[in-house]
């Protein structure tokens, strides 16, 4: 939003200087991101005195001037009529860019040089003259610079509005703001109407068939207007906001959108069929061409305005080539309404097109400033364009905005903000931008008014306080702390221990997008019954290739080692942790999961002279993932050839689990799974639920002292069925609950004709050890025997001979 100083000084009697008011108006939220000196391109023109002047050889109106500067003697060649000897008048010196973006240069005009430029006021944009230069008064002096000479001093302020503060999108909003916050009075423009006897409903009439859309409607006519240009101010004051002049009954909707806020559209009322408007929504596949010759396609979601016949607007947003002002029209409608701002912002966004009335209008304007802008328009227009305003105005308001009431209480105030104001000066803060305040003592009720769309709390209240009085004023405390820590989440937890065992390991971590595309559960050769497949759809997704949430990482994992393997880079091992998503039936949300995901690809260790260059194999990972298990202090874990996913292969792969608990999967990627992800090889992978390792973990580690004894070792090799699993037996074992028995494990496996077909042989080491004492060979022998009947008789073995 652009304004100036003394733009804003025409309705509030501000005598701050420019900076400072710059830096109040930054203080109450409304940051000036630039300030600018209006007339500083002025510095380099200073008043001349015309010393002597001849005409120029060969020419009838060129004549050549002698000018005094004061300080030196100057010679310019001038083609204005009313120059003459004696007068002053205003010169741009050599390297002075004008506003026209000219650069007054040495230049030699007929063989005669001319070393400056004697300007008018239209070429300084000081005035509207252009006929000639500039006559200055006897009171100013050769030297002086002109910008002093003319008393113009203006600041042009560049203020940046926050979405929810539309109010502050006009000059007098901000100037109530600085009324507000220097305890000054807000002088409205005033507005005298003379009407005409012809009354308005018999020239017109208003029909609103989507009042949703617009609650209101507020037209007046006037007619016998003579269309040409504004007068010099008007155009200066659009200038300084940026806004074009293009005739006066245009530049006069501009100017009171502007000043209040109320974005205003002009009619050409002998253009419009039955001379009447009609309010309703576009029907699909409608065209309209707006004033910038630009054919629109709408839908049923645009609200336009029409006459008798056709559409004439976009409601809110541009008007219609076939009803603009063109220079023979001299009967206006004028149109002040409020519109519905969800239902321009979708209008704005589906055509693209963002205006200056858009801009308010999606942002939501004051409805009852709609009269006052029309009338505000409407005496400009008998003023400046010779129109005879019709009696009356209509008033189509059929869905009033309601205002709120918001209780307040100066004690929580105080209690919000740290602060101890009296009650007289919150109330005045408050009722210093027009809100209205009632009630006594501690039961206050504040009416905000229309324009004030975002204060609906009265926490909101205790905000204006604090940005009218100052925040400067509000003294700095320290909040009372409570010693002690929150406790930190436990998925957080898990996630850092995970992330360093993982990274400890060698791991590098890599993030991806939790959105994958349309067709993964397909390259992953998801059976149709695998909870897999119930996918959460994105409903406005970036790409295809997004346009799902993950309901496992593998599909991320595998794009990061194609894209590693594209960059010969073969030798890959990363982890991710992050979620995965389900929908359930019936339920709104999606069941989100804490993953964790990993890869192994390419060679176990890098090849050297003493090393033979290995590939990674199943054990590589299920080492690892046993060190991540062991790490996060989950227990007797145990490791199943079943129940992978259909992308595993089932040859070389593994379900962990434990107390019965599924923890997730590991095992080399399925072959045809692989080429559908165009990889090198077949690369390993893991993936890990961590909420069922959160519930399966045993909690803190307990430290126990070093053993001072030494432990007893006896092996166990037995023969049995090929099917029965190592890690069954171990865990068999482990719960036996021997008081001295710390550790077993496999050390040998092997199968072959002498120990028969179907059958295996497996030994066992067992590892037995007190705390207090040295166990004798006795005690020892004892245990094993024990262990061995029971291990024996629970899996049909035979001890190998």
């Amino acid at each position: 939003m652009r304004v100036t100083y003394n733009w804003l000084r025409d309705y509030v009697d501000v005598d701050l200087p420019p900076t400072e008011l710059a830096d109040r108006l930054t203080m109450v939220g409304l940051e000036v991101e630039e300030l600018s000196d209006r007339y500083d391109y002025l510095s380099k023109v200073v008043v001349a005195e015309v010393s002597a002047m001849e005409e120029v050889p060969g020419s009838k109106h060129l004549k050549r001037c002698t000018v005094e500067t004061g300080t030196e003697t100057l010679q310019v060649v001038c083609g204005a009529p009313n120059v003459t000897k004696g007068m002053l008048s205003a010169l741009a010196l050599v390297g002075v860019e004008l506003p026209s973006g000219e650069r007054v240069a040495e230049t030699h005009i007929r063989g005669v040089r001319s070393t400056g430029m004697l300007c008018s006021e239209a070429e300084l944009l000081v005035g509207p003259d252009a006929s000639g230069i500039i006559s200055l008064p006897s009171t100013t002096r050769p030297g002086q610079g002109l910008k002093e000479a003319l008393g113009l001093d203006d600041w042009v302020y560049e203020i940046g509005t926050t979405p929810n503060r539309p109010d502050c999108l006009c000059v007098l909003g901000l100037a109530r703001e600085v009324a507000g916050m220097l305890g000054l009075r807000l002088n409205y423009p005033r507005v005298e109407i003379e009407e005409a006897e012809v009354r308005i409903e018999d020239l017109t009439s208003i029909e609103i068939l989507d009042p949703e859309h617009c609650p209101r409607y507020v037209a007046r006519v006037i007619n016998g207007v003579k269309i040409g240009p504004s007068p010099f101010w008007m155009v200066d004051r659009l200038d300084a906001a940026g806004v074009r002049s293009i005739n006066n009954v245009v530049d006069i909707t501009n100017f009171v959108l502007m000043e209040t806020g109320q974005p205003l559209h002009s009619f050409d009322m002998d253009r419009l069929a039955e001379h009447r408007i009609v309010v309703k929504l576009a029907r699909e596949g409608d065209r309209f061409v707006t004033l910038d010759k630009t054919e629109r396609i709408l839908g049923p979601e645009v609200l336009m305005i029409c006459d008798a016949e056709t559409q004439v607007a976009l409601a809110g947003i541009m008007g219609g080539l076939n009803s603009e002002i063109v220079p023979q029209t001299t009967n206006v409608l004028l149109e002040s309404a409020y519109f519905n701002p969800v239902s321009i912002r979708r209008t704005s966004k589906r055509l693209g097109l963002s205006t200056e009335a858009s801009f308010r209008f999606e942002r939501g304007i004051d409805p009852d400033v709609c009269v006052f802008a029309a009338d505000r328009a409407s005496a400009l227009m008998a003023d400046l364009a010779g129109g005879r305003i019709a009696a009356g105005a209509i008033d189509q308001h059929p869905r009033p905005i309601k205002s709120v009431v918001i209780p307040f209480s100066p004690a929580r105030c105080n209690a919000f903000l740290g602060t101890e104001f009296d009650r007289e000066t919150l109330i005045a803060s408050l009722t210093g931008i027009e809100l209205g305040v009632s009630g006594t003592d501690e039961d206050l009720s504040v009416e905000p008014p229309t324009f004030r769309v975002d204060l609906t709390r009265e926490v909101d209240l205790f905000e204006e306080v604090a940005r009218l009085v100052g925040y400067d004023k509000i003294p700095v405390t320290l909040p009372p702390v409570r010693a002690g820590m929150e406790p930190i989440e436990p998925s957080r937890l898990v996630r850092a221990e995970a992330r360093a065992i993982l990274e400890g390991l060698g791991l590098n971590e890599v993030i991806t997008y939790s959105f994958i595309s349309e067709g993964f559960c397909d390259d992953l050769r998801l059976p149709p019954d695998d909870e897999r497949r119930n996918v959460v759809r994105i409903l406005n997704p970036l790409s295809e290739e997004q346009s799902l949430m993950r309901t496992t990482l593998a599909p991320s994992l595998l794009e990061v080692l194609r894209r590693n393997q594209s960059h010969n880079v073969w030798d890959v091992g990363l982890f991710e942790i992050g979620m995965v998503y389900f929908q359930k039936e019936g339920q709104e949300l999606p069941d989100e999961r804490l993953t964790v995901g990993g890869l192994l690809a390419g060679s176990r260790e890098e090849p050297s002279w003493s090393l033979k260059a290995e590939t990674v194999d199943f054990f590589d990972l299920k080492g690892l993932v046993e060190e991540l298990l062991d790490g996060l202090n989950v227990p007797e874990t145990v490791f199943e050839s079943r129940g992978c996913p259909a992308y595993y292969d089932l040859s070389a792969s593994a379900t962990v689990s434990t107390g019965g608990r599924v923890l997730g999967w590991l095992g080399r990627l399925s072959g045809p799974v692989a080429r559908t992800f165009n990889l090198r090889g077949v690369p390993y992978i893991f993936e890990m639920d961590l909420g069922s390792i959160m519930l399966a973990q045993k909690g803190p580690r307990q430290f126990t002292l070093l053993p001072r004894y030494p432990a007893v070792e006896r092996d166990l090799a037995v023969v049995l069925d090929k099917e029965v699993e190592a890690g069954r037996i171990c865990g068999f074992i482990r719960k036996l609950g021997e008081e001295y028995l710390t550790e077993v494990f496999l050390f040998d496996a092997y199968e072959g004709p002498q120990v028969g077909e179907g059958r295996k042989s497996l030994a066992f080491r067992l590892r037995y050890r007190s705390l207090d004492r040295t166990l004798t060979d006795e005690e020892v022998n004892a245990i094993h025997e024990r262990v061995t009947e029971k291990v024996l008789a629970a899996f049909s073995a035979a001890l190998r001979s």
